[in-house]
């Protein structure tokens, strides 16, 4: 990474003395306590952050992704979604038929198995892009705080996502052929399973859908740690936070009134 990544901007010599305290033990340990003391360590985090803030997070949630989609896959019917929308579209069966045939082949081969891996680069972009945005907003409302921390923040946030994966292994056993698209029909703590199944796609389902709570727990840690590691305040954290947030369901929202 970037120099950024490694060194708090306006911290000056104490930057160095704050990375030497922080280590792959006491981040190992972050990762634990980011689940019931959230303020203290992303404060304890703000005078001891080191480089391994951002890669100790971001290994574990890679790591237990992989494991979750190994055991998720094989309940999964990837080509459910392509054969709704073929069928939507009015598709004749035969061409349906044999669409679905091409998709099946291609899942099975190579391509399949890179998706099914696609965890080891996905998760660490994914959050690259998310700290990027809310570096971008949190330096806008006067934070003060560097890309790698911003960085550190989303590792440590994302973690309750993971949870939601584990969770969903076990709501899983017993299942085949479930549509991918459907899965927030399937766990009790998602607004969308209030809905029918069918509703899968439509622009209520994905409203419900976004108000996930173990997303709306990873967003509230994200405002939690730009107040505790970017000098902002509690207030203006939860307004980035919950604007760009907001942003993304009505994107969500507007997509599946769209398709």
């Amino acid at each position: 990474m970037n120099e950024s990544m490694s060194t708090p901007a306006g911290a000056g010599s104490d930057a160095g003395a704050g990375s030497e305290k922080s280590g792959f033990g006491l981040s190992l340990g972050r990762v634990a306590e980011v689940f019931y003391a959230p303020v203290a360590m992303f404060q304890n985090t703000a005078s001891r952050w080191g480089w391994s803030d951002w890669l100790v997070p971001i290994l574990v949630g890679v790591v237990i992704s992989l494991v979750i989609t190994g055991m998720v896959w094989p309940h999964l019917d990837l080509i459910a979604p392509t054969r709704d929308a073929l069928e939507a579209r009015g598709m004749a069966p035969d061409l349906i038929e044999q669409q679905v045939a091409q998709q099946e082949e291609l899942f099975a081969g190579p391509f399949g198995q890179v998706i099914q891996y696609s965890q080891v680069v996905f998760y660490p972009l994914v959050l690259l892009v998310l700290a990027l945005i809310f570096w971008g907003g949190a330096s806008v409302m006067g934070g003060r705080i560097t890309f790698g921390r911003t960085f550190s923040i989303l590792g440590y946030a994302w973690l309750p996502r993971v949870v939601e994966g584990l969770i969903l292994i076990f709501v899983l056993q017993g299942r085949e052929g479930v549509n991918p698209q459907r899965l927030p029909s399937l766990m009790v703590t998602n607004p969308a399973s209030f809905l029918d199944p069918s509703a899968a796609g439509t622009p209520l389902y994905a409203l419900l859908a976004s108000l996930n709570p173990f997303a709306l727990w990873s967003m509230i840690l994200v405002a939690l740690g730009l107040a505790g590691m970017g000098k902002m305040s509690r207030g203006s954290a939860y307004v980035l936070v919950g604007g760009l947030y907001a942003v993304w369901i009505l994107l969500q929202v507007g997509w599946a009134a769209l398709t």
